[in-house]
């Protein structure tokens, strides 16, 4: 009879690691424009746009993401092939927010690629801002 009384008292504690240990180790979903209301460092994975021209490596991979409001740069340890250099394609940024440098150190890097509509928005968006200047 004892041995049952423990079985409800073993999940609940079961439950309550894994909600504990899932909300240690999840990273919160952000815009870029987002991260100002950040203040400490802290683990992010944030989605933008590859900001034209932006990417260059010099030991570490260093490129700047946008949301079309905000701007922050992004320094990954490694070189990797960024698919969306030319600036239209989205990528996924995942690592810690350095909010005095506004500066994601990233450990994950994620491309996706743009569709066929986002590439003439973006294209049209680029086209209108070089005549303008």
């Amino acid at each position: 009879m004892r041995r049952n009384k423990l079985i409800p008292v073993f999940l609940f504690l079961l439950l309550f690691a894994v909600v504990g240990y899932l909300s240690l180790t999840s990273t919160a979903y952000l815009s870029v424009s987002d991260l100002k209301q950040i203040k400490n460092p802290t683990r992010v994975a944030v989605m933008g746009n590859v900001s034209k021209g932006s990417v260059r490596f010099a030991g570490e991979l260093e490129f700047v993401i946008t949301d079309g409001k905000s701007e922050v740069k992004v320094i990954y340890p490694t070189w990797i092939q960024l698919d969306n250099v030319s600036g239209y394609g989205k990528v996924v940024v995942e690592g810690i927010y350095y909010p005095e440098l506004n500066t994601i150190k990233a450990e994950r890097i994620q491309t996706k690629c743009p569709s066929k509509e986002e590439i003439e928005i973006y294209s049209k968006k680029y086209a209108s801002k070089e005549q303008s200047k």
